[in-house]
């Protein structure tokens, strides 16, 4: 082959070669914007109001669900408001058995607001019928979404407790601290006028002796404000509030500001 042959041959294979490459090109071109514009569809999920946050059944009224500020138009309801709530009767069987606890209910309120389902959750069988009968008897508002009423489910708790074993703390009002726990050996140390109690002639003569343990609250100003018996003979009980009740202590002071304080007070009674 003559030198000239080859460098025919070499230009026709380049020109071949870029002819091939420009052809890929335009090719490929309309496949970049599609892959780069193309989506999948938006998935939604259907909307189900959360479920109520539990109360007691006799001291508030539930808190049903709300809905989505984003889903709702004006007017439509944000939660389930009560319009009556009726209280649980204790069974007498679980009275007699001295059974407490929670029975937990989810109700199916209807568009008027009535409660047209109950099923037991969770809960002692022996006290879930009662829970199942109050429940029943519950009415509330309808609940309102896209400017209609409808269907909602809420849970409701039913608590049962005697009586006596109830105690509730109350939140200090106003901003006012709560007492500060003193040990009763630094309160004793803060003692400055103290009165000794008489003994009682009865106990005196029946022979009782023994000690007296008292819960005291003490004000700012150092005065006893509040006694509790915790133990002792209830022959030496009178004796021992009516003389404490004269103590006075040095104000305890937190941050150099008087504080109200609780302690426990000893009194001992011993014959001689």
């Amino acid at each position: 082959m003559t030198l000239a042959a080859a460098r025919d041959t070499i230009s026709s294979a380049m020109l071949t070669l870029r002819r091939l490459a420009l052809f890929l090109l335009i090719a490929r071109a309309p496949l970049w914007p599609q892959s780069q514009d193309s989506t999948g569809p938006q998935k939604t999920g259907s909307q189900t109001a959360p479920a109520a946050s539990q109360t007691t059944s006799g001291a508030q009224a539930p808190q049903p669900p709300s809905s989505e500020a984003s889903n709702s138009n004006p007017g439509d309801s944000t939660k389930l408001e009560v319009i009556k709530i009726q209280h649980a009767d204790y069974p007498a069987a679980a009275v007699e058995k001295r059974i407490q606890g929670q029975v937990l209910v989810k109700i199916l309120v209807s568009e008027t607001g009535d409660v047209e389902n109950v099923e037991v959750i969770s809960g002692d069988p022996i006290l879930a019928p009662a829970a199942v009968e109050a429940a029943k008897k519950c009415k509330f508002k309808p609940f309102i979404k896209n400017g209609k009423p409808v269907n909602v489910s809420t849970k409701l708790p039913f608590d049962f407790a005697f009586t006596r074993n109830i105690s509730d703390t109350h939140p200090p009002e106003n901003g006012q601290a709560q007492p500060v726990d003193l040990p009763q050996g630094v309160s004793l140390g803060l003692l400055i006028h103290k009165v000794q109690p008489v003994y009682p002639e009865t106990a005196r003569q029946n022979r009782i002796q023994g000690t007296v343990l008292l819960h005291a609250m003490i004000g700012k100003d150092g005065r006893v404000l509040e006694l509790t018996p915790i133990s002792g003979p209830k022959e030496l009980l009178g004796a021992a509030i009516g003389a404490v009740q004269q103590w006075r202590y040095k104000p305890y002071a937190v941050n150099n500001e008087a504080v109200e304080v609780q302690t426990q007070i000893t009194v001992n009674f011993q014959l001689k």
